[in-house]
């Protein structure tokens, strides 16, 4: 059976998971901590945290910056819920601009002309799998005084030149969902950038109390991990808005698992993703582009393989006859400015956007796709094309 996304899961996970489980600590225990420490010491950040899952990171960032009713976040149409979820639950406006057909990131000209003196923030999107250059936003966050947050879901260890996706902007959040190349069940993390949010970080992950300053690190056993009190306070409180975002114990235990074998997973996503590109590259047919994040600026984490389709009637017939074929291709998101609870916000000139989002075509890339599959996929493509 050839799915569209499918967990890499093998014994390191269930044997991790059953440490957890024997262990009796399920919160707050060692693979939490360790997990963290081996994403922040791989991506240079100065401060991440395993969330329960990219939303959560989501509206983390949106308490971070001190979100409030009125305020504009700027950010693309072409994304997901939860990046217009988390300004939304703070009583602030999503306000949608376009993205460049070339990458599917969000336009970074069109940006300026939609800033207000209501405008806090602006939240790009690192789309299937790259790290958008941020120099032309980054000039424009400090003209403006905003903050930039960058939702990293597609793009964990992606690169631009030097530089880490999550780790340039104020805040950097990403997701090990089910469907990314690390999975942790539904969970996420979070980068802290800017040292101004290192004093509030720990409360808001505690419940809004100062949890974490009373409590001493943890000992460096490898299961039994019990945190033991600090001489110098008796006891925490509330000392500010917070809520549950932290992972689980079983969570970081599979994000930990996945870490271990992340060369693996992403060397397996590439072969899948360059024979998709090698097989499309040397294709005679006008309709079909491929949307090519990978070159000397840019390191791809390979998250998705785009078809981008000239017209939408042939995009409609293709991914009917690929799916009638038991091949699970679709489209992708469904533009949130013309969504029906999306229609109430600020949008700006929308024409790509709206001109590519029903011609897209995502192709099934996961480390268990088999040569054979593959073979299977590019056989009846060819056999549609003729």
């Amino acid at each position: 059976m050839i799915y569209f996304s499918k967990p890499f899961i093998t014994n390191l996970e269930i044997k991790e998971i059953q440490k957890v489980l024997k262990s009796g600590v399920l919160t707050d225990g060692f693979y939490q901590n360790l997990s963290e420490k081996i994403i922040k010491k791989r991506l240079k950040s100065k401060y991440i945290a395993l969330t329960q899952s990219c939303s959560d990171a989501l509206e983390l960032s949106c308490l971070l910056i001190d979100l409030k009713p009125g305020d504009e976040v700027i950010m693309p149409s072409y994304t997901f819920t939860s990046t217009a979820n988390c300004v939304a639950l703070r009583g602030a406006k999503p306000v949608f601009i376009d993205i460049k057909a070339n990458d599917m990131c969000i336009d970074s000209d069109q940006i300026e002309k939609m800033i207000t003196k209501k405008t806090k923030a602006i939240i790009v999107v690192h789309y299937g799998g790259k790290c958008m250059n941020l120099n032309k936003i980054i000039k424009l966050k400090k003209k403006y005084k905003l903050y930039l947050i960058e939702d990293a879901a597609h793009s964990f260890l992606a690169k631009y030149k030097n530089k880490f996706a999550g780790t340039i902007g104020d805040i950097g959040v990403f997701s090990f969902h089910e469907t990314k190349n690390l999975v942790g069940s539904q969970g996420g993390a979070i980068s802290i950038n800017n040292k101004k949010f290192l004093r509030r970080i720990d409360n808001l992950l505690d419940k809004g109390t100062d949890r974490s300053s009373f409590l001493k690190d943890y000992k460096k056993q490898f299961i039994r991990e019990k945190p033991r009190k600090t001489k110098s306070k008796k006891y925490y409180s509330w000392v500010d808005i917070g809520s549950e975002f932290r992972a689980t114990e079983i969570v970081s235990a599979l994000i930990f698992s996945q870490l271990k074998k992340e060369k693996i997973i992403s060397k397996k996503r590439r072969t899948i993703w360059l024979t998709y590109k090698n097989f499309f590259s040397k294709l005679n047919n006008d309709q079909i582009s491929i949307l090519d994040n990978e070159n000397k600026d840019h390191k791809n984490s390979y998250h998705l393989f785009i078809l981008k389709i000239k017209s939408l009637i042939f995009a409609q017939k293709f991914r009917e006859y690929l799916q009638k074929n038991k091949i699970p291709a679709t489209f992708h998101y469904v533009p949130l400015h013309s969504s029906l609870f999306g229609k109430k916000f600020k949008s700006g000139d929308m024409k790509v956007t709206n001109n590519i989002w029903g011609k897209i075509i995502r192709l099934p890339i996961y480390p268990e796709l088999s040569k054979n599959q593959i073979k299977f996929i590019l056989r009846k493509i060819t056999k549609f094309l003729e």
